[in-house]
């Protein structure tokens, strides 16, 4: 088919799906171009049915209002069921999809990622802290409770709450370059009408920052004194991409914490087994090797470690960390991979695995672990420990979402978090956490051709991504809450000098120059590949 003139509308036959409109008025040239070879979109990666189910779901979560925690609800707010894991690993899963998956079109995400930061500042949120900052009785040398009560969730120490909040921020200031999270104000915690704490994003990383700077033991407390590995990787990432999107250094603070792990084996040096936390006045590190608090708990706790009774090894902690760790520390995760499988992952007959049995948050041990095999591009066992969590999770489609149903009750085989991480672990390719974090989008990925205007979920967008190289823009669609009938998807941001082919299902319905814009009308009773390419 030959180029698009002025004010024309071209009229593809029915079988091609795809109407070709310009959204502005200048005219296209038909001089002739060098031939391009075409773009194959399935070399490029895709939402699964079930990645979008679950990402159907998340999005539903994130938009709900602010006060509503409806299929949110926790056990309470002091283990991994509570709401801020299950805000937080919301966020980092959403993160994943729209970095890999779909950075082409953040119309969905974009305000999902907002609103789930907004969820995480509700004071039902982080009100625990008021309970927990007086100190927890089985992490004190004398079981006591000694610290003065505080109402500020981030300014001290709560590690496992202002990490997330951070981390979250800076994800989103990194994906979308929108930087209202840092306006003077833009967070604010409200303990009573007379008493209210106010902060911004770069607030926010200097009192993270002063800590792990300041602390000797160069590491943020979750609870007081107790540092996990697990919490404290996230600072660690905020910082990483707060400098790439303000050009400062708070990312060198790293080496103080990682010298740290290091010193107090927070990964044990002969297994690679990562502890359980610090004690920070005891100054010892609890893990198998040392299943010691230093109170009067421990003949107790030695005692059951003895017995197999309870154990301080977790492919839970092993899969958070090492997960995160990746991100900034790759060579020293990978080198522990090998490891850790062997000690936790037996794969099973039926083409599934099971993971060891553990005493620290079991519930959540597949899906952390799976999460940390796809970080590892370990793809046989992630696909085995998904295969798992798909037979033994009861899980729900529900008006074209999914999610595993596990409420929290004695009785659940998982928790809430389960259904976030296994999302995670579904759509993050090998390395695919590092890459968000080792390289965050640049200025001009922000320049570049993207989708708009997408009627979601009346259609769905499984991929969306502009390939740099081949100068082309590659997007996938299939039937949503809508299967009859054509619905329109707009491309922007369209060098207008250039000229363009737009090709649907692999065949060339116009070309397009002069404009900046192009809209497509796609047949909602199957699945679309849209491809407009520079020629």
């Amino acid at each position: 088919m030959g180029p698009v003139h002025r004010g024309t509308i071209v009229r593809i036959p029915a079988q091609a799906l795809a109407i070709l409109a310009l959204v502005t008025t200048a005219s296209c040239t038909a001089d002739p171009v060098t031939p391009v070879p075409p773009v194959d979109p399935a070399s490029y990666p895709s939402l699964s049915p079930e990645a979008m189910g679950q990402l159907r779901w998340v999005l539903d979560l994130a938009n709900r209002p602010l006060d509503d925690f409806t299929d949110l609800e926790a056990a309470n707010q002091g283990d991994l069921t509570s709401y801020r894991y299950g805000i937080a690993f919301s966020g980092y899963f959403l993160s994943v999809a729209q970095y890999h998956h779909l950075p082409a079109w953040d119309q969905a995400i974009r305000p999902a990622m907002d609103g789930l930061i907004r969820k995480l500042l509700q004071r039902r949120v982080w009100e625990y802290w008021a309970e927990t900052s007086k100190g927890i009785a089985t992490l004190e040398p004398q079981m006591d409770l000694p610290y003065p009560e505080r109402h500020d969730p981030v300014g001290e120490k709560n590690i496992m709450y202002s990490g997330h909040v951070a981390h979250l921020v800076n994800l989103y200031e990194s994906l979308y370059r929108d930087f209202a999270w840092d306006r003077p104000g833009s967070i604010v915690y409200e303990w009573a009408p007379d008493e209210t704490y106010v902060y911004d994003n770069t607030a926010l990383i200097d009192v993270l920052h002063r800590q792990m700077a300041d602390n000797p033991y160069h590491g943020i407390c979750c609870e007081p004194n107790a540092v996990f590995p697990e919490c404290n990787q996230h600072p660690v990432l905020a910082f990483r991409l707060y400098d790439a999107t303000h050009g400062t250094d708070r990312f060198k603070v790293a080496d103080l914490f990682y010298e740290f792990f290091m010193q107090k084996e927070l990964t044990d040096a002969k297994t690679g087994e990562t502890a359980m936390l610090y004690l920070v006045k005891q100054d010892s590190t609890l893990s198998q090797a040392n299943p010691q608090y230093g109170n009067s708990n421990d003949d107790l706790i030695r005692q059951l470690v003895d017995e197999g009774i309870i154990t301080f090894e977790s492919a839970t902690a092993n899969g958070w960390t090492g997960t995160f760790m990746h991100a900034w520390k790759p060579d020293f995760v990978e080198a522990r991979w090998a490891a850790w499988k062997a000690r936790h992952y037996t794969p099973t007959d039926d083409g599934a695995a099971t993971l060891k049995e553990e005493t620290w948050e079991p519930l959540v041990r597949y899906g952390f672990f799976a999460m940390l095999a796809g970080e590892m591009g370990d793809a046989e066992a992630r696909d085995r420990l998904l295969a798992h969590a798909d037979r033994t999770f009861p899980k729900e489609w529900r008006d074209g979402t999914l999610h595993y149903v596990c409420p929290p009750v004695s009785t659940s085989p998982c928790t809430n978090l389960t259904d976030k991480l296994i999302a995670f672990a579904r759509v993050n390719p090998p390395g695919g956490w590092l890459a968000v974090h080792q390289r965050p989008f640049d200025d001009a990925h922000f320049d570049q051709p993207r989708l708009a205007g997408v009627d979601f979920p009346t259609v769905l967008v499984t991929r969306a991504i502009y390939d740099r190289s081949r100068e082309a823009l590659v997007a996938s669609f299939r039937p949503g809450t809508g299967t009859e009938g054509s619905t329109t998807v707009r491309a922007e941001g369209l060098d207008p000098a250039r000229t363009w082919r737009v090709s649907v299902d692999g065949t060339e319905v116009a070309t397009v120059a002069g404009e900046t814009a192009a809209s497509v009308a796609l047949g909602l009773d199957g699945p679309h590949d849209v491809v407009i390419q520079a020629l």
